[in-house]
């Protein structure tokens, strides 16, 4: 009887200590899923989803311009194979993926439940995670690999454990290039243990590192115009900022970096909210060996991936990369004992922070307007028929041709300069000088279709370099302005006169 009113027992704290796990991980599935309603597509996003509907070999291709491996694009690419197309569907990759990533953070606090709900509330309401989790990239999934890793690592490392590790990091290393950096901090962070789990935890490290040695050279080899962007942003973040912000923005209240479109707290607030993040870390810090393997983690691969930023070229965008730091932060936050409730209220006002900044950053989202694409589509719907050909300049092909919808489908699409369509993910205009003996075939090209009846329509960008190279081909045809959002773009058409009629 006895026995029976102990398993009885159990089960009932069991069952008491996975409210919270499955209750903040359905938390942060659902702020997922509102932020993958509520934002508008972005232009990397797009880009994902075009390469979600190229075969294998198209992706690899493509990537070998890009800046990270083709684990993620494959992925969505076979969700596309399942029947499973559109933006939607590839964020919820990531909405699925963050909040796995918090069911196993969450499950990883062995103290009682006051901390896991205070844990999982900051985690599943942390403005960077429900940013990740609503957009079709690599973080989310980033997230989850990032948060197996800190899991294990809280954990005995057995040898079943280390196969999971070395699983995790050579699956972060095939996402996304920051898994190296992870894979880094981990070796490091085995210093931290007993010396068998050392190395087993340093095989699965070393195993990870063969596992990516195919991506290697395309990476090395990825022209310097793919991170360009990157390098510009980089250079507008003040020196000693740029040290802190890989450390800081774990933090849920942390000011957002350029490169995240998230709601800011006021100063005050968020002065305060690093305050207590700051002295709940050297309370971790001071605990003892449980926050030593996490400690080593976090300050290993910020460290890294800011050196690699300031020796070789950038690598790392705040706001993005964070996603490396959260799951090993929150467990030097989770394991530290000393003064326990200021701790737990610590975490606690961290928590309604993150979610503040959430709320508003989501309704934000749903009221932001439409983007300069969207009007331009409009035009071309209206303006545009079946066969007509349109050429985008700059930036403007994907995002167009997703804001036309099933129409895009109708039409036929060139760019300007051509080799900005090798790579629709990122274009430097830079080098459109380059593309001036372009201009004499695009002439002839379109010429040849108004003679055979077809419209033509170009979508300049006034701001660009190469939008001057398109004024001969524009003259040539007789197409003048006949819409526009200034200083975005201009659409230059056929007038009637110079439109034949196909009947």
């Amino acid at each position: 009887m006895a026995g029976s009113e102990q398993e009885r027992y159990a089960g009932t704290v069991f069952r008491r200590d996975q409210i919270p796990v499955w209750t903040t991980a359905a938390a942060a599935l659902a702020l997922g899923i509102a932020g993958a309603l509520a934002r508008r597509p972005w232009h990397d996003e797009l880009y994902t989803l075009e390469l979600s509907r190229t075969p294998f070999a198209g992706i690899l291709s493509a990537l070998k311009l890009d800046s990270g491996p083709p684990g993620f694009y494959l992925i969505c690419h076979i969700l596309h194979l399942a029947g499973l197309d559109g933006l939607i569907a590839l964020r919820l990759i990531s909405a699925v993926a963050v909040a796995a990533g918090v069911w196993l953070l969450v499950a990883a606090i062995t103290k009682p439940n006051a901390w896991r709900w205070a844990v999982g509330a900051m985690l599943a309401t942390h403005p960077l995670l429900v940013r990740a989790s609503g957009e079709a990239r690599q973080y989310g999934v980033l997230f989850a690999l990032a948060a197996v890793v800190a899991f294990v690592l809280s954990r005995p490392v057995t040898p079943k454990r280390s196969w999971l590790l070395a699983l995790a990091l050579a699956a972060a290393c095939w996402i996304h290039a920051l898994g190296l950096m992870l894979t880094g901090g981990v070796l490091v962070a085995g210093i931290a243990f007993p010396a068998a789990e050392r190395r087993r935890i340093w095989l699965g490290g070393l195993g990870a590192l063969i596992a990516s040695l195919p991506w290697l050279p395309v990476m090395a080899g990825q022209p310097a115009e793919a991170l360009a962007w990157m390098q510009h942003g980089w250079s507008q973040i003040p020196a000693l900022v740029r040290w802190v912000l890989p450390f800081a923005e774990p933090n849920p209240a942390a000011p957002p970096s350029p490169f995240v479109e998230l709601v800011a707290l006021p100063v005050a607030a968020a002065v305060l909210a690093m305050i207590i993040w700051v002295a709940i870390v050297a309370l971790g810090a001071i605990t003892g060996r449980r926050t030593a393997a996490p400690l080593l983690l976090w300050a290993s691969a910020g460290l890294a991936l800011v050196a690699a930023s300031v020796l070789l070229r950038p690598v790392y965008a705040p706001g993005r990369a964070d996603v490396l730091f959260i799951p090993a932060a929150t467990l030097v936050v989770a394991a530290t004992s000393r003064w326990k409730r200021s701790v737990l209220a610590g975490i606690v006002m961290l928590a309604i922070a993150g979610a503040a900044v959430s709320a508003a950053s989501l309704a934000v989202w749903a009221q932001e307007p439409a983007p300069p694409p969207v009007p331009a589509a409009e035009a071309l719907a209206r303006l545009t028929r079946p066969g007509d050909i349109v050429v985008t300049t700059g930036w403007w092909l994907l995002d167009v041709r997703y804001a036309l919808g099933s129409r895009a489908a109708q039409l036929r699409w060139m760019t300007f300069p051509a080799s900005s369509a090798r790579h629709p993910g990122w274009y430097d205009d830079r080098l459109a000088e380059a593309a001036a003996d372009e201009v004499p075939r695009l002439s002839l090209k379109l010429c040849a279709a108004l003679k055979a009846g077809h419209g033509v329509w170009i979508l300049r960008s006034p701001v660009l370099a190469s939008d001057r190279l398109l004024a001969p081909a524009a003259g040539a045809c007789g197409l003048v302005p006949v819409a526009s959002d200034q200083p975005f773009w201009v659409l230059w058409g056929p007038t009637r006169r110079s439109r034949p009629n196909p009947g």
